[in-house]
């Protein structure tokens, strides 16, 4: 990711709300030529590369450069000497030097770094980068991946500079219309307090702050943000809002992002199913069955303070909505931790599918019980999904 320092962003109405900046297609000719430099130069030194990299970059905007340089960097293998050794090598040298204080002679010169120096500078101004090769500036550059071209260089810029901008973001609204489980989880992983709430047309608002934010701005925080738009960006339908401070004292600004604007990352795209379990499940029921339409992960269910994303939902001809949450093979602990959220789940018409082994534990649960042995039968799950019917439950 990019520092504060490097991002590059236009106010878009003084005061209001920002965008942040995205390269352009006559850009490609430049990024591919730096690129170049890169794999043309490993085995060299990070500052020649940089500066030879920045010459490749000339046509490009100027406070564009060191953002993209920034990226090549993070791309690239470097290798440099771990822990202090790097530093007690250098004060050996420089120990040795002043006990033949003054070492005026060239050989004289050559001998001593020898002596504490391996491999050996060939000459005594090449003894810098072996003295401080510790220092960023001389760390080496190992290898340099082949399949890496301009297009992905300009993925990683736009992508990075709109998660700068969020590294001062006090709070963050997502709307979803799908993917509900990939944003959640990842929101989860990237350690974001959230809430959320049903709005209108299926869709989802999380709303992500946190005492962090509240109390005091925390720089990590905004970090924790920047690391879930890179999740965020493979889902698909939803739009996000960022309250963000600029500078300190400063009202917040708004920066919008939605799906549309074609950011991705390299953060894996959400798999369609989970399990083989739930993907023979949603062959075998179809599309569509008996007035029964299948969703998939359509529904955030509140459970206490964290949230549900049930494996499907089915939605009936006369409104009746079911959550499915299948509890499949995991440790005895994550079940155990798992019953223990389903638990905290309120309101929703709910069937949880457990293993045989687990159905006795999972009786306990506000919701419907299935239990299954190697697959989910229709024979067992249709009478408990027309259970919910209110026309049903009315004829008893």
């Amino acid at each position: 990711m990019l520092t504060k320092q490097q991002r590059v962003y236009r106010w878009i109405r003084p005061g209001s709300s920002i965008s942040s900046d995205r390269l352009d297609d006559e850009d490609l000719p430049h990024l591919a030529r730096a690129i170049a430099v890169y794999r043309r130069l490993v085995g060299g030194r990070r500052g020649r590369v940089r500066d030879a990299a920045r010459g490749a970059l000339g046509g490009i905007q100027p406070d564009r450069v060191e953002g993209i340089i920034k990226l090549l960097d993070d791309v690239a293998t470097y290798e440099w000497p771990r822990g202090s050794r790097q530093a007690e090598v250098r004060v050996r040298v420089f120990e040795t030097a002043a006990r033949n204080h003054p070492v005026l002679e060239r050989d004289h010169a050559r001998d001593l770094l020898a002596a504490g120096l391996n491999p050996a500078p060939h000459r005594p101004e090449d003894a810098v980068p072996l003295l401080y090769a510790d220092y960023p500036e001389f760390h080496r550059m190992s290898a340099f991946p082949l399949d890496y071209a301009a297009g992905d260089l300009r993925a990683d810029y736009d992508l990075a500079q709109a998660q700068a901008l969020l590294y001062d973001a006090v709070r963050i609204t997502v709307e979803a219309r799908r993917d509900f489980r990939h944003i959640v989880q990842y929101a989860r992983l990237s350690r974001l307090l959230h809430r959320g709430e049903r709005v209108r047309g299926g869709a989802y608002r999380l709303v992500f702050d946190g005492p962090n934010s509240i109390l005091r701005y925390t720089h990590a925080y905004g970090v924790d943000f920047a690391k879930f738009l890179a999740a965020l960006v493979q889902a698909r339908g939803w739009t996000l809002t960022a309250e963000v401070v600029m500078r300190k004292g400063w009202r917040p600004v708004l920066f919008a992002l939605s799906d549309a604007d074609g950011l991705r990352s390299r953060v894996p795209v959400p798999a369609l199913f989970d399990s083989r379990l739930e993907e023979t499940f949603a062959r075998k029921f179809g599309p569509e069955r008996d007035g029964w339409r299948l969703g998939r992960e359509a529904l955030i269910l509140e459970a206490g303070e964290a949230l549900v994303v049930p494996d499907f939902v089915f939605t009936h001809e006369d409104g009746t909505e079911v959550a499915l949450e299948i509890v499949g093979y995991w440790t005895p602990q994550y079940l155990k931790t798992k019953l223990d959220k389903l638990a905290a789940v309120r309101g929703p018409n709910l069937i949880v599918a457990v293993r045989k082994a687990m159905a006795v534990a999972a009786g306990s649960l506000p919701a419907t019980v299935l239990p299954f042995s190697s697959g989910i039968l229709l024979r067992d799950l249709m009478p408990r999904l027309e259970a919910f019917r209110p026309t049903r439950r009315r004829g008893g």
